[in-house]
């Protein structure tokens, strides 16, 4: 639908197009009005005053517009404009030559040197050119009797046995073939509005094969009333409304099927009481050649190439490469001033394992790889696990009770205790499981009594701490047990339930509170599909700070945290 849209976007006539279309039409319009009434005999206007004559009885009976003006389907470029003026009797050159003077006389009198009236009698028209624009307007002059007595004739010549019926016309009236012609645009014009202008997509679709047929050769033949009845065939039959880019892919779908061919099943063309087909004029090769053109254009849309199909001059978007394969394809970038570069070269060791991998069959190479991909990790690098799971890691089979409930039924406190090595830990909680969560997060206190490590206190860290504790990175002899288990308590609490900071607050609301339009971004993820690890970073105030958890909800409040203990420590 995107790629549609844009061509029909593409090829639609600007606004200032359509004003100067609508400007010559009803110019011509108002003046055809006016040389019908000079046209009509004095004694013929009395007796309609009178009541003695009907009203009908004009030398022209109304002026109707045709073509692409009244289907709605001007593209950019177009400047042939088409009218037909129904006459009363059957139009002769006399007739035509004195409505082209009459219209000449109207024109310079409403619009002086704007408009050029020109007689066309072998086409049966009269052409009406623009001097403001590049716009001609053509006036076919017709006559519902040609085609009634054309019937009436053919009707005659089929009941006398195939003997010919010979009609008594005036020798100077019009070419009957381009008088049928005109008539049958006016019935063309007519359908069209009653069956495809209420069907949006197909008026999209058709503007946009009418411009496919303008650049492909292959495709011009169609143009015109057979691709309008294809395209309402095709969008009309559908069992459920299509959007515009569907419905393209159905026409195409339907022409490379091989409705055009020869032996295919045609269209009816339902403005002929007779049975003809909607598509005589093409001819057999220019009917294989469309078929075969539709075939492959279906086959770039299939590939996602539908943009060379409507003539777009769009370029697929190309996957973006991981950091992996950019670095061996792209140049290395000098590292910036006063920051030590990186080796260009790979070490000794990734040249050997790369070695070592080259020289595995392609069994042993895919499991390999499977295992790089999904290797355990231990639980001590595992932030997707709660203190819950954590405990239970080092201790099984613990029991965690319910020991009490208070406080009102809208806003319940429950208290749980569990036993670790002897002694007892208890906590409370707003529900069962938040209050088994602080339990636990009590009794991890006890893994520092086992010499174990939490892994709680990587759970955020910043860049700008990391540079100033390269500098001092020793910890004091001096520091008691007591202080690395209240530091620890402190990383584990933390870690656990909601994210608050001294205030109460979500981080990443306090941090937005006091610098706006911050920016987080991803910068690394890690572990499998069931254990992820997202490290988010924020620059705030030329400083960058990152936060890691098991989500990027998470990971984004530790990054906010890490920078308001950092810039905002009061």
């Amino acid at each position: 639908d995107r790629h549609v849209m844009a061509t029909h976007s593409e090829v639609y006539p600007t606004a200032e197009a359509l004003e100067a279309v609508q400007t010559i039409i009803s110019d011509v319009e108002r003046a055809l009005k006016n040389v019908s009434e000079q046209m009509d005999t004095p004694e013929d206007t009395e007796k309609t005053q009178m009541g003695g004559g009907k009203p009908g009885d004009h030398v022209l009976h109304g002026v109707m517009r045709v073509g692409l003006v009244a289907k709605g389907l001007l593209l950019k470029g177009d400047s042939s404009l088409e009218l037909v003026l129904l006459c009363s009797a059957k139009p002769t050159v006399s007739l035509l030559k004195d409505v082209a003077e009459k219209l000449t006389a109207q024109l310079e009198e409403k619009s002086a040197g704007i408009y050029t009236v020109s007689q066309c009698p072998g086409d049966a028209a009269i052409a009406v050119t623009s001097t403001q624009s590049v716009l001609t307007l053509t006036i076919h002059v017709t006559s519902p009797v040609v085609r009634t007595e054309s019937e009436s004739t053919s009707a005659e010549t089929a009941e006398g046995n195939g003997e010919t019926q010979t009609v008594n016309d005036r020798p100077d009236v019009l070419d009957r073939q381009k008088c049928l012609s005109a008539l049958a645009s006016l019935r063309h014009a007519k359908w069209f509005q009653a069956k495809v202008s209420h069907l949006n997509s197909a008026v999209v679709v058709i503007r946009v094969m009418r411009d496919l047929c303008n650049r492909v050769p292959t495709w011009l033949p169609l143009s015109g009333w057979p691709l309008e009845l294809l395209v309402e065939k095709t969008v009309s039959t559908s069992e459920r409304q299509m959007g515009v880019g569907e419905s393209l892919r159905r026409v195409l779908e339907c022409i490379a099927s091989g409705t055009l061919l020869e032996d295919g099943p045609g269209i009816k063309d339902p403005c002929e009481r007779d049975v003809v087909d909607g598509l005589s004029v093409l001819t057999p090769q220019q009917r294989e050649e469309i078929t075969e053109s539709a075939q492959c254009a279906l086959r770039l849309c299939a590939f996602g190439q539908m943009h060379k199909v409507l003539g777009l001059n769009l370029k697929p978007i190309k996957a973006r490469k991981p950091a992996a394969a950019r670095s061996r394809d792209e140049p290395a970038q000098p590292a910036p001033a006063g920051q030590p570069s990186s080796a260009g070269k790979r070490t000794f060791t990734e040249v050997e394992k790369e070695e070592t991998e080259l020289s595995l069959n392609s069994k042993q190479r895919k499991y390999l790889k499977f295992q790089k991909r999904f290797q355990r990790k231990s639980f001590t690098e595992d932030f997707s696990m709660n203190a819950v799971m954590r405990l239970n890691q080092y201790k099984r089979g613990l029991e965690y009770r319910l020991t009490s409930q208070t406080g009102p039924v809208h806003e319940p406190v429950f208290t749980m205790v569990v036993d670790v090595n002897g002694k007892t830990y208890e906590a409370t909680g707003p529900s069962k499981k938040a209050a088994k969560l602080n339990v636990a997060t009590k009794a991890r206190l006890v893994l520092l009594d086992l010499g174990l490590p939490t892994g709680s206190e990587t759970k955020s860290e910043s860049v700008a701490e990391a540079e100033s504790q390269s500098d001092d990175s020793t910890i004091p002899a001096s520091t008691t047990s007591e202080n690395v288990r209240s530091l620890a308590f402190q990383a584990i609490t933390s870690s656990q339930g909601p994210i608050l900071t001294k205030n109460g607050k979500n981080p990443v609301m306090e941090l937005n509170e006091k610098r706006r339009s911050l920016k987080y971004e991803l910068s690394e993820e890690t572990g499998g599909s069931h254990e992820k690890c997202f490290i988010m970073e924020v620059e705030v105030d030329g400083q960058k700070f990152k936060g890691r958890g098991s989500t990027k909800k998470e990971a984004k409040a530790y990054a906010a945290l890490a920078a308001l203990e950092k810039l905002f420590p009061s």
